[in-house]
Parts: C-alpha cells; sequence; structure tokens
C-alpha cells in the first residue's frame, strides 16, 4: 500500500502519550484531533483507533514503543469515519478489529470522497482483518479487554472498549467531548440514546470514558449527553407526527445547536418512515 500525494502534504505526527493509569495511555491524532488509546498488558498490547492515513498509522505504531516494551498485536477501530480507521493500512499484519459493516463502509463513495481529499487512492483504505458481530475479548496478559457493539448511534458499527481493571471505556464518537457529538447521514439517532444506555451500564461512579475527540469523562456526563441526544430524537418525531418537514428544521428550536445536526437531521426523519399524524382530544 502508498500514501497517494503523502509528499503533497505532510501527515500529522500524533501527539505524545499521555498516561490515563497503569498500562493505559492516550495520544491526539491531528488533523480531527482524535483520541487514540494504547492498553498494555505483561504480554501485549492492543491499540484503539488508527489516525487518518496509512502513514499516520505508520507513525503512531513507531511510537508504541516510545511508552511500552511489550508487543503490538492487536488494533481495534471504533467505527469507519476517516480519523479513526484510515490508519488500518499500517497494521495489517497483526489482529485488526472492526465491526462486520466497516468493510463496506471503507469501500463507499463517501469513504472514497474523504480518501481522495486526503490525498489517498482507495486501495489505501484496508477493512480491519477480524471483522466482529457482537463482541470479542482480548487477554493482554494479566489485563483483560473487552471490545462490544452495544448499538448503533453515531454509525452503524460502532465498537466501545471496556478495560475492567483500569475502570476505563474507550466509546468512540458515541460520547463526545470536545463538541456536541456529530449527528451524520450514517447515523441511528433514534437508537443512539439507547445504545448509551449500555455505556452507562458499563460505568461506575469512578468509571472514565475515553470520548473520540476531547477529555476523558464520568458518568454523569455521558448521562447529559444521552439526555440530549435523546431530546433531539424526540423532537424530530414530534416534527413529523404534525407534519413539519425537514426542510423548515432550521426554525425549530433543538437541544444543540442545528448547524450541527443538520447533516443528519434528513436522515433521522427518514429513519421513521412513515409517521402517522398525531391525533389529539378537543379541549371543549
Amino acid at each position: 500500500m502508498t500514501d497517494a500525494g503523502q509528499d503533497a502534504e505532510p501527515t500529522p505526527l500524533p501527539g505524545p502519550w499521555e498516561e490515563l493509569g497503569p498500562g493505559a495511555w492516550r495520544c491526539v491524532a491531528e488533523p480531527d484531533a482524535v483520541n487514540l488509546v494504547l492498553l498494555a498488558g505483561s504480554e501485549r498490547a492492543l491499540l484503539v483507533d488508527t489516525g487518518s492515513t496509512p502513514a499516520q498509522g505508520r507513525a503512531v505504531r513507531a511510537s508504541v514503543a516510545s511508552v511500552t516494551d511489550v508487543p503490538l498485536e492487536v488494533v481495534v477501530v471504533t467505527h469507519a469515519h476517516r480519523d479513526h480507521a484510515f490508519g488500518l493500512a499500517a497494521f495489517d499484519d497483526l489482529t485488526t478489529v472492526g465491526h462486520e459493516d466497516v468493510a463496506a463502509s471503507l469501500a463507499s463513495p463517501d469513504a472514497h470522497a474523504d480518501a481522495e481529499r486526503l490525498g489517498l487512492a482507495p486501495a489505501d483504505l484496508v477493512a480491519p482483518n477480524r471483522p466482529i458481530v457482537l463482541a470479542a475479548a482480548f487477554d493482554l496478559g494479566g489485563r483483560r479487554v473487552e471490545v462490544a457493539h452495544i448499538g448503533r448511534g453515531h454509525t452503524g458499527a460502532d465498537l466501545v472498549v471496556v478495560v475492567p481493571d483500569a475502570d476505563l471505556v474507550v466509546a468512540g464518537d458515541l460520547v463526545e467531548q470536545a463538541g456536541p457529538p456529530a449527528l451524520g447521514p450514517d447515523s441511528y439517532l433514534h437508537e443512539w440514546p439507547v445504545t448509551l444506555d449500555g455505556v452507562i451500564g458499563l460505568m461506575t461512579g469512578a468509571t472514565r470514558a475515553v470520548p473520540g475527540h476531547g477529555e476523558p469523562v464520568d458518568r454523569p456526563f455521558v448521562y447529559e449527553q444521552r439526555g440530549r441526544l435523546a431530546s433531539v430524537a424526540g423532537q424530530v418525531r414530534h416534527l413529523a407526527e404534525t407534519g413539519v418537514g425537514v426542510d423548515e428544521a432550521a426554525e425549530q428550536e433543538w437541544a444543540y445547536p442545528y448547524a450541527v445536526l443538520a447533516a443528519g437531521l434528513p436522515t433521522a426523519f427518514a429513519q421513521l418512515g412513515p409517521v402517522a399524524p398525531r391525533r389529539t382530544l378537543p379541549l371543549a
């Protein structure tokens, strides 16, 4: 695999690794300020998400030796978006894990358009070599890491990574701290709050969730985000039931700024399917 056009625009190097706890680190990869998480046991290490290009993935892989001397053997992508999965080609000789739908997403016209904007060819987008449907577990040596598809939300292929002994959950873009959650044309708004119920169920009062972007958060933060997303979903349904369509959505009040919801609202309305008008009883 080659990075088409990589000489024209240098690949941003990943930021320094910041310790989250024993055997757990986070670094931030630009240009999308995405969190990458490294987990190590006594025998092997696991990386969550890969950066935006194969070249960036190679830089991330090389940097692992700066924080742990156990070999990197497993890589997990939380979903198929460019900042999380486009670096997969740098790890194809390892066990790479993603939801079974990631391969189709990486082969889609939207992914190819994203690749072109980054100076990549479609052949640079490599799917995980160990697709999963529901869950997988990995023994890193004295540390068990669990990977699960709890449900759909930010995309149809969201995975969370759970590290029980560290009280840590890596949530990908199901949870966002740097800004509002990203509702896009491939999101499942009406299922997202229920999926976050599952994430919340994995957390205790001491658990930290590492979001796709931003600082680690606690359980109340995820509760609050779940409530706002449920509010947006409820508003979409209410508008549909009262005959207000997506074309008039900009005029409504939303739990998040309309500008950050606009790309995903047409999909959210369409996912409701035919909606019967809400019937109300006369007051008198």
